[in-house]
Parts: C-alpha cells; structure tokens; sequence
C-alpha cells in the first residue's frame, strides 16, 4: 500500500490492508481518497484514515484538525469537506518536505515544520530520540506560556511536552502490520495474568461503553480485589504508577519489542527496574482509573506506548 509508484513512499514497516478505525472515520473513506487523488497519493488513504482517528475519532466539523495549517488559528474550518481538503493538502506539503519519510510526516504534522528541518539537520531521518530532543527544546522556550501539558508518562520523564512525542505510534496503531509485525517477541507458554480462571469481560477492539466509539486497546479479564495479578513472562520493569484512565498500572518489557500492561489495579507490588519471572505477582486487582467494577485491563504490545494486539490469541491458545 505506502510502496506503490504512484505515492512515492518508502513506507518502511506500514500497514498493508484496510485501517482499523472507527465508523465515524470510516465514512470518509472515500472522500480522503478523492482528495489525495489529485495529487497522485491515493495509495496514502489508509493512512490520512489512521491520523485522522488520532486528530479526532471523526468527530466534529473539522476532524482533520486542519484549521491551523489553513489559518493558523484553531476553529476556522466550519465543515468536514473543508477539513479534509486542507487536511490532505497540508500532509502532501509535509510528506514533500520530509523527503517522503512517513514517519517524520506524521511527527510533523504533529510538532509543525520545524521538526523537518530539526531532522534534516540531525542525520536527515526520523527517530524516537529526535522527536523527544526536538520537543525537549521547544518546551523549554515555551513551557512558560503555560499552554503546553505531558500527555504521556513519558513526556514527562523526559521533561518533552511540547505535542506529542508519541504521536507516531499513535498513528501506526492503526494500521493492520503496525500493531502485528512483531507478534513473535511473545511467543510461547504465558503464565495466567489472573490468580482465578480467566473469563474475558470486555474483548480487543471498537466497543462503546457510553462515550462513542473507542478502540479497547486490550482485554479485559474479570476478578476481585482479593485476586492477585501475575506476569505472563519474564521480564523488566519499567513503569510502575498512577496514569490517568489506567489507575494504577504496571508494564513489564519482556524482550526489546514485547511489553505486558496490567491496569486498574487496587495495589502495585513491583518498582521500575525490578526483574520478575512469569507468575510472579506484580498487584492486586482493582477498580482504579476509568473504571466500572473490578476487573484487570491486560495489554501485549510492541513498543512501551503503542504496537497493541489482541492479547486473546496469546492467552487462549487451542490445544
């Protein structure tokens, strides 16, 4: 899909099939298209799809969030067509400027132009460590406006809160290989996550629990708070704390791409940098977070914020 002639991508390690996004994004489908058609990058569909679900789950007059590169100020596009029209144009700007590098595109559409010339500057390819030294550099010049807030733990770990240094991942976790490709890194027998039997209370993907479509970025397995959580697999450490809807969470990065996220929790056993075995208990069920009964939120991952798939497959594995 992003290695075709007509859109000029090298799109290293992108999504191959249809996004997996909401239906309120969906229904643009055509119209993103359409739009990237003019200019010879209809193969880039499925991905303006995946930003979009990050911009704006498809909600509101301008689900793009393209107001800014129209105007420079946000609310002056009024309806979606208009969104996706300045939208699309702003990408194709960004994607000739970033040299046709897919991941330095989406960062730049995220942290504006400026980020591209960082890059270019600085080897002349997009990296992780770019984005946050780049956001790290911006945010001390701006952190005194008082309009610029961590988003993600590690934002603020790394003092980078100016946009979203995890905006990449964000985006990708949307296309098909993005959050597949590494599957094999967590390979292998799992310990139960659970001290009871495992009965899966909410299931991978879209769901609606009252505030609209959202993507449930892992299972949830139901328990009480007299249940103790385990490890699936050996591992390291490296978060262990409150974060916002996950309540009290703990993440264990079990080789460099496979990472386990256990959520909710009542309490945390286990401190960043402590070494566990599959089976050892890292807390205690709970109902911490955004949260409606006791439950454990479980997530497989490919990277400590992003790369999730569907931890069912890995859990329940037929005999």
């Amino acid at each position: 899909m992003f290695s075709s002639p007509d859109d000029g991508s090298s799109g290293d390690g992108m999504g191959t099939g249809p996004a997996s996004v909401s239906p309120e994004v969906a229904q643009y489908r055509d119209a993103i298209s359409s739009e990237l058609a003019k200019y010879g990058m209809e193969g880039q569909t499925e991905l303006l799809l995946a930003l979009m679900m990050q911009e704006s789950g498809g909600k509101g007059n301008d689900p793009m969030q393209a107001s800014e590169s129209k105007c420079g100020s946000i609310g002056c596009i009024t309806n979606p067509d208009e969104s996706i029209a300045y939208g699309v144009k702003h990408f194709v700007s960004v994607f000739e400027s970033a040299k046709k590098d897919i991941k330095l595109t989406l960062q730049s559409y995220n942290f504006g132009s400026g980020f591209i010339d960082y890059v270019l500057k600085n080897g002349g390819s997009y990296t992780k460590e770019l984005a946050i030294s780049f956001s790290q550099l911006q945010y001390q010049k701006l952190a005194h406006t008082g309009l610029y807030t961590c988003s993600r733990p590690e934002a603020i770990q790394h003092s980078a809160c100016y946009g979203d240094i995890g905006y990449v991942e964000a985006v990708l976790k949307y296309l098909p290989s993005a959050s597949t490709g590494n599957s094999a890194m967590i390979a292998g027998d799992l310990a139960a996550p659970v001290s009871n039997e495992m009965r899966v209370t909410s299931n991978y993907g879209w769901r609606n629990i009252g505030a609209g479509p959202e993507h449930h970025d892992g299972i949830d397995l139901g328990c009480s708070e007299a249940d103790s959580i385990h490890s699936v697999k050996d591992g390291t450490i490296v978060y262990a704390s409150t974060y916002g809807g996950y309540g009290n969470v703990v993440t264990i990065q079990h080789a460099p791409n496979s990472f386990t996220t256990y959520a909710h929790l009542s309490r945390i056993s286990v401190q960043v940098n402590q070494k566990v075995e599959g089976g050892n208990q890292v807390g205690m069920c709970g109902n911490t977070g955004r949260s409606f009964g006791s439950h454990l939120h479980f997530e497989i991952k490919t990277q400590m914020w992003g790369g999730y798939m569907d931890p069912a497959p890995f859990l329940f594995k037929e005999a």
